[in-house]
């Protein structure tokens, strides 16, 4: 079994996730009855719509309502799901606070018609300048990375991290094409992405890890939760 779940939308009414904390409560019940209760609070932040502070301002006034009732066995950390834009860098302040909570692991994301061209990694580089290590999520919204492997392997070797959404393993045109970045080691981590019981369902955990393991084994399974833990622990 999976424990962590590093990429959510549960923190409520910051964006199209969970709309109330009752709706964030309901999506964190449901990832503790399939056994993860270490949950990263990931909302989205699209950098070229407002300012760093603005989003944290916030992220902040929801999670100061929202912490104080989460259950007791679940550890939470705050996070962002960073668009990743050259306005990023137009404020001169501390990323860190965009960072899952108390690392430098960053989820990244990038307009899905992404080449990753020159201009894309001058801005993972400038990220990785500043100590971030960026993690790229749901890596199978990538056109041009699921066709040109060598590209994703080259982010790899960069030091990226590349994460999927477990939904994508339970939908048959992507969950081959899935099974078999893992076995060559190509995505790191597995998570919900869950935004209500319907979108990314945090069900969808439980249906992936089941189709996995009968495909990779138990050994995939252990990789997966150990590079998890290492992320939410900023290892």
């Amino acid at each position: 079994m999976l424990t962590y779940d590093l990429h959510t939308h549960i923190l409520p009414g910051v964006d199209d996730g969970a709309k109330t904390a009752e709706d964030a409560l309901e999506l964190i019940s449901s990832l503790k009855s399939q056994g993860i209760c270490n949950i990263c609070l990931t909302p989205h932040f699209y950098t070229h719509h407002e300012s760093i502070e603005d989003f944290l301002e916030r992220r902040t006034a929801s999670a100061r309502n929202f912490l104080p009732i989460v259950p007791d066995d679940v550890c939470v950390k705050l996070g962002a799901e960073v668009y990743v834009t050259k306005y990023l860098f137009s404020e001169e302040r501390d990323m860190t606070p965009l960072c899952i909570e108390g690392t430098s692991f960053m989820i990244t994301e990038f307009s899905y018609d992404s080449t990753f061209s020159d201009n894309t990694m001058r801005l993972i580089t400038a990220l990785r300048d500043r100590g971030i290590t960026p993690v790229i999520p749901h890596v199978e919204r990538y056109p041009f990375l699921l066709k040109n492997k060598k590209r994703l392997e080259e982010l790899i070797y960069s030091g990226i991290i590349i994460q999927s959404n477990a939904v994508s393993f339970t939908q048959f045109s992507t969950k081959r094409k899935l099974i078999k970045l893992l076995k060559d080691g190509c995505i790191h981590v597995l998570s919900s992405d869950a935004h209500s019981t319907n979108r990314n369902s945090p069900l969808a955990m439980t249906a992936a890890v089941e189709y996995i393991k009968s495909k990779c084994g138990d050994d995939v399974i252990r990789t997966l939760q150990q590079n998890a833990e290492a992320i939410f622990k900023g290892k």
